[in-house]
């Protein structure tokens, strides 16, 4: 026999061929998507991850287009070698009428049913091409068992200002460790809603990350005095410390709540900032 037989893709390795390399394609895509255009990676991880969201998101392109092309050229030069070889008029089955790719009768074995689960690999890339999941939230929130410590640090003493912005972070930390500085000041404050323990109370939260989502931690506030807004709703809340004692253990101040503004969503929902007036 001088031909020999094309390739059977069949007997490829999962996700060989043009898989493997799509993969990469769809995946880079991905991370340039919710970076470069949009602050979608901002649900994700920190804002300090930006440029190697970036680098990653271009090396896994380039290499799965580099992949492409190797897969293409190999596929041309099959062909050609096929075209070039000809056919002599000698079977290359085994005398049965068959192939050569199967068992003797007339099976193929193939694996198309485990090649069609792996590309399942792709649900991740095309998810965050077309519908990207939410920052987290209430939920997120709810399911924390307790609320984050709060280190201690200097807190000077408050201005004369009829209202003072403030960083959710920073109430809790004076709450706890410098109620003083807090006594007669209203502070407004900038957070997302969460269920309290009755009807007449609700939370104020902000969730802070140390690298990604996964590792996020929750601050919280008590509000009483006004009624809670919608879950995950985005509000300035304005008022005071209601009492001076918060346990270090589950630092959750309660804050006596004067009035209520809805906002929309910060650019970077886990970055605890004060509320600014614009």
């Amino acid at each position: 026999m001088t031909g020999r037989p094309a390739a059977d893709s069949e007997d490829e390795p999962l996700l060989g061929g043009l898989g493997s390399p799509l993969l990469l394609v769809l995946t880079g895509a991905g991370l340039l998507h919710i970076t470069v255009p949009s602050d979608v990676y901002l649900r994700y991880v920190k804002e300090g991850m930006w440029p190697y969201l970036v680098a990653s998101g271009v090396l896994l392109a380039v290499l799965g287009f580099a992949g492409l092309g190797v897969e293409l050229a190999r596929r041309l030069k099959e062909t050609a070698d096929d075209v070039m070889g000809g056919h002599d008029g000698h079977c290359h089955g085994d005398g049965l009428g068959h192939d050569g790719h199967g068992d003797g009768l007339g099976h193929d074995h193939g694996h198309g049913g485990a090649k069609h689960v792996a590309w399942l690999l792709a649900a991740p890339a095309l998810t965050l091409l077309f519908v990207a999941p939410p920052a987290l939230g209430s939920y997120t929130a709810s399911q924390d068992g307790a609320a984050s410590g709060v280190e201690r640090s200097a807190y000077e003493e408050l201005g004369g200002a009829p209202v003072t912005p403030m960083a959710l972070e920073e109430f809790i930390g004076r709450s706890v460790h410098a109620p003083k500085t807090l006594r007669g000041h209203e502070v407004r404050l900038l957070g997302f809603v969460s269920a309290g323990k009755s009807p007449d109370t609700w939370y104020l939260n902000r969730l802070k990350l140390s690298c990604c989502a996964a590792d996020a931690r929750t601050l919280r506030v008590e509000v009483h005095g006004v009624p809670a807004p919608a879950k995950d709703a985005w509000v300035e809340v304005t008022g005071v410390l209601s009492a001076e004692h918060v346990p270090v253990e589950n630092p959750v101040p309660i804050m006596e709540a004067a009035a209520l503004k809805p906002v929309a969503a910060p650019r970077n929902p886990y970055h605890d900032a004060p509320p600014t007036d614009g």
